[in-house]
């Protein structure tokens, strides 16, 4: 009875089909990816290198000079009212 049962529900777990294989992987490993991600960017913040490349940051900030005149574009942008 019981072994019907377990086999009816593994029939029952369905597959999902992802638009591509990147897609596929990255739901796959979303957890595992994102703590990763987590990790690299607090020891690069805590190193004071730039988490977006490898450069010495800004004072008090978490970018290099470059990318903080991008985040400044960027910041501008989202910001404007349409």
């Amino acid at each position: 009875m019981l072994r019907r049962v377990l086999h009816k529900l593994q029939k029952k777990k369905v597959e999902r089909t992802y638009p591509n294989r990147f897609l596929a992987f990255y739901y796959r490993n979303k957890k595992r990816l994102n703590k990763e991600r987590r990790s690299l960017y607090t020891k690069k913040k805590n190193e004071r290198i730039c988490v977006r490349c490898s450069r010495n940051v800004v004072s008090g900030k978490v970018f290099c000079s470059y990318h903080q005149k991008k985040q400044k574009g960027y910041n501008i942008k989202a910001r404007k009212k349409v």
